[in-house]
């Protein structure tokens, strides 16, 4: 299946690993213009049917611990300024980077999770955003997204991170 998002301005919220539990800040960012992508290991559809009613568009793979019907192991999204890939990334290991960007040159950004290790690599293209654990497992000391601006066919790509008192 193929992807589209047409416009040259548009946030897409980037999660991976819920493992069950999204933290509740990561929900408070979601805006209804917003595009969402879910890289993997949900754990419970109930997250993915929420950020569905709260924003524009949710993009989701299945992760090694999830097993949905509906989702693909890949996804693209094409875009004005590039391809985006999605995929758990789990199949990339060790050398996640070097593998990603090997099996799919092509690309204006890898998203992919995982590791739960949150990175933001844009020394070269493809960039690789991995952006953590938006639950409470291995969180590395916080829930934590990414969140993938463009403005005018202009990026920027920040992570969020988020202390782990508090879950919904």
């Amino acid at each position: 299946m193929t992807n589209n998002i047409t416009s040259n301005s548009f946030r897409i919220i980037i999660i991976s690993d819920t493992h069950g539990v999204m933290h509740e800040k990561i929900y408070n960012l979601i805006e209804a213009s917003d595009y969402v992508i879910h890289a993997g290991d949900i754990l419970d559809e109930s997250i993915l049917l929420n950020i569905e009613k709260m924003c524009s568009k949710l993009f989701a793979v299945n992760g090694n611990n999830d097993f949905y019907p509906t989702l693909n192991d890949t996804e693209q999204i094409n875009t004005p300024l590039g391809d985006i890939v999605v995929t758990h990334g789990h199949k990339h290991y060790p050398d996640y980077h070097d593998s990603l960007r090997k099996t799919f040159p092509d690309a204006l950004a890898i998203i992919y999770g995982h590791t739960h290790h949150h990175i933001i690599d844009t020394a070269r293209r493809p960039y690789i955003i991995n952006p953590g654990a938006a639950g409470n497992t291995r969180t590395q000391g916080g829930s934590s997204c990414a969140i993938l601006n463009v403005n005018n066919n202009n990026l920027s790509i920040q992570l969020s991170k988020f202390n782990y008192e508090h879950h919904t």
